[in-house]
């Protein structure tokens, strides 16, 4: 076995200390879990992570580590592929999780069951260990390609903020060239053993800082709640044509609790899916989609020639404004004039 160039001490410190902060990062995971299933996913990864390197330390510098033991630290590693795998594939196209992801867990949890008989000499030493490097490579490239789908697919119509970005592309990067440095170890024979811990290290230190910086990676905003949805460009275009029939034709905007529920409810569309339309695909705010159409009644009646002598208060609340400071704020965020000078303005055309 190839060994680096650093002093004993050195190597044990360095994979050491890479090993616990990967441990923290698995429980602050664990912690954040309950806001974003997709932490669970991080947990289990930097857990895996966390084994694995304990077991290389163990397995260069402890030669009395039971097998049970050194088992264990190959169970994780063949866990740590596929919960990155699908940790990435969640972030970047965010889905609901559905029970049949859990076949990607199916090799660790089998090789879990026969812990305590695995040996060195009679599984992992005949090809045991090197289906494994294969496997984790696998995903390792999975995970490569993932990310280079989302660039050509989606990284114009719902773009990463650049802590998110900078997130993923690291997270996939050093766990890749940590997978690559164990596979070049054992099946290529060209790089020392604890070369891919010491490599990790400056990596999960980054993904401590970007997360101690920017807590937010590992809550769901509402803005990746409204990437869930799986809808085609036409089928948004669809549903915001409704919510304007509807505004047209049953005038729902004249009610003064004209709220994004009601709508919703009439629509039978859920609540965060006419919020994503109106907001993404009308460019709106809801309060502005609304008071649009009580705007465009007023002015109406404003122009009218019978509606001279009525007070635009009176117009105003008929229209369904609560107050006439949120109309006057409304009407003129929208037209850019006040509800009188317009009268006057547009009165003799």
């Amino acid at each position: 076995m190839r060994t680096t160039r650093l002093s004993r001490e050195v190597e044990i410190f360095v994979a050491g200390v890479g090993a616990a902060q990967s441990l923290l990062m698995a429980a602050y995971s664990f912690y954040e879990r309950k806001k974003d299933f997709r932490n669970t996913l991080l947990f289990i990864f930097f857990l895996a992570i966390t084994l694995r390197l304990a077991k290389s330390i163990l397995w260069v510098y402890l030669e009395t580590t039971p097998v049970w033991l050194i088992n264990i630290g190959f169970i994780a590693h063949a866990i740590s592929g596929p919960a990155l795998f699908l940790y990435v594939l969640h972030f970047l196209f965010p889905r609901k999780w559905v029970s049949w992801h859990l076949l990607h867990f199916l090799p660790g949890l089998g090789l879990l069951f026969f812990v305590q008989s695995l040996s060195l000499d009679g599984f992992w030493h005949v090809g045991g260990y090197s289906v494994l490097l294969f496997h984790q490579m696998g995903y390792s490239l999975g995970t490569l390609v993932v990310i280079a789908l989302w660039f050509v697919l989606k990284s114009k119509r719902c773009p990463l903020g650049n802590p998110s970005l900078i997130w993923i592309i690291s997270l996939i990067l050093g766990t890749a060239v940590l997978q690559f440095l164990y596979f070049s170890n054992y099946i290529l024979g060209i790089t020392p053993y604890l070369l891919g811990p010491i490599s990790y290290l400056p990596f999960v230190y980054f993904l401590a800082f970007l997360l101690f910086k920017n807590p937010s990676l590992l809550k769901q905003s509402a803005v990746k709640k409204h990437q869930n949805i799986r809808l085609e460009t036409e089928e948004l275009h669809e549903i915001a044509k409704q919510l304007e029939l509807l505004m047209q034709h049953q005038k729902m905007y004249l009610d003064p609790d004209c709220t994004l529920t009601k709508v919703a409810k009439v629509a039978k569309l859920p609540p965060y899916l006419v919020s994503h339309v109106v907001n993404n695909t009308l460019q709106k705010s809801f309060s502005d989609f609304v008071n649009g159409y009580r705007i465009d009644a007023i002015k109406e009646q404003l122009l009218h020639p019978e509606n001279g002598n009525i007070k635009i208060s009176s117009i105003a609340y008929g229209c369904g404004f609560n107050t006439l400071s949120s109309f006057n704020i409304a009407f003129k965020k929208l037209t850019g004039t006040t509800p009188s000078k317009f009268q006057k303005d547009n009165s003799s055309l």
